[in-house]
C-alpha cells in the first residue's frame, strides 16, 4: 500500500531482553513508508548498541541518545525531530503484528480520520502467545467525533487512552507535548490530542501486544503516586468544563479509579 509517511516513535529505557522483538515487529510492517525514530532515554543495559546496530540496516531508522528524561521526554525527542504526516508510539518491551500499520492507515485513508484508533492484547511475561493475523475487512468499524471518543475513553469502553495502539495525524501534537516526569502522561495527554480530531475510526484488531511484566504497573501495590491519576482528571475537568457530557464521564472515571485505588492499597493495609 503507497500511503502518507508515518513516523514511528519507540521510547526506549533498559529494555534489552525485550527491544529486539519490537524492533523487528516494525522493520517488518507490511506497510513500508515508515519513519523509524528510536529514541534511546539513557539506557545503562545494551540498548544502545542494540539501537546502533540496527540503525545501519535499514535506511529508515534514526536514533537517538539522550540523557534519561523519562516516557514523556523521549517521547517528546521523537516528535521534535519527526517528519511523517502522522504519528505513531511503540513502547520498546511491546511489539506489532505485520499489518499494524497497515491496518490503521487504511482506517485514516479510508474514513479520512484524523486518528486511527485499535484494540491491544495484554501479553504476560513468560507466557506463549499466538499471533492473530486479523484482516481489516473482518471486523467492524467505529467511526465516532472527537467528544464521542473522550467520553468512551473516560467511561472505560473499547477505547483506551494509552498513547500506542494508534496513529495521529501529526498537527493534532502541534502545541501539545506529554508531561515530563509525570506518571499516567497517556491519561493527562490522549484526551486533549483527541479533542483536535474531527473524525476517528477504530477497528478491534487486537494487533498490539501489550507486554506485562512482573514489576509493571499492571502488577504493583498502591502507593503516594497512584493518587496523581485524581489530579490529572482534575485537570481534565477543568479543560472540559464547557461540555457538561465529557465532565460526566470524567467523573464517572475518578469513580472508578476510587474503587481501583482501594483494590491496590488494601493489600498494604495490617
Amino acid at each position: 500500500m503507497n500511503g502518507a509517511l508515518i513516523s514511528v516513535i519507540v521510547p526506549i529505557y533498559n529494555v534489552e531482553k525485550y527491544l529486539r522483538k519490537c524492533i523487528d515487529s516494525i522493520v517488518n510492517q507490511t506497510y513500508k513508508n515508515l519513519e523509524i525514530i528510536l529514541v534511546d532515554d539513557g539506557s545503562t543495559d545494551g540498548c544502545f548498541e542494540i539501537c546502533d546496530e540496527y540503525a545501519p540496516k535499514d535506511g529508515r531508522i534514526k536514533v537517538i541518545h539522550k540523557q534519561n528524561g523519562g516516557l514523556s521526554d523521549a517521547r517528546n525527542a521523537g516528535i521534535d525531530i519527526a517528519s511523517g504526516e502522522y504519528l505513531a508510539f511503540i513502547d520498546s518491551d511491546d511489539w506489532v503484528s505485520k499489518f499494524y500499520i497497515q491496518n490503521l492507515y487504511y482506517l485514516i485513508d479510508r474514513y479520512d480520520a484524523d486518528m486511527a484508533i485499535t484494540s491491544i492484547r495484554r501479553v504476560y511475561e513468560d507466557s506463549e502467545e499466538k499471533i492473530y493475523e486479523k484482516s481489516i475487512n473482518d471486523e467492524p468499524v467505529l467511526i465516532h467525533t472527537a467528544k464521542e471518543c473522550i467520553e468512551n475513553l473516560f467511561r472505560g469502553g473499547y477505547y483506551n487512552v494509552n498513547a500506542f495502539a494508534k496513529i495521529y495525524k501529526k498537527e493534532l501534537f502541534s502545541g501539545i507535548r506529554f508531561p515530563k516526569g509525570q506518571i499516567y502522561e497517556d491519561l493527562a495527554t490522549t484526551p486533549i490530542i483527541a479533542s483536535k480530531a474531527n473524525k476517528i475510526a477504530f477497528c478491534d484488531l487486537k494487533d498490539y501486544f501489550y507486554l506485562i511484566r512482573d514489576n509493571s504497573i499492571m502488577t504493583s501495590k498502591g502507593s503516594a503516586k497512584d493518587l496523581i491519576i485524581f489530579d490529572i482528571l482534575d485537570e481534565l475537568e477543568k479543560y472540559f468544563r464547557d461540555d457538561q457530557d465529557i465532565v460526566k464521564s470524567i467523573e464517572a472515571r475518578k469513580l472508578r479509579d476510587a474503587f481501583m485505588t482501594f483494590y491496590k492499597f488494601k493489600d498494604n493495609l495490617d
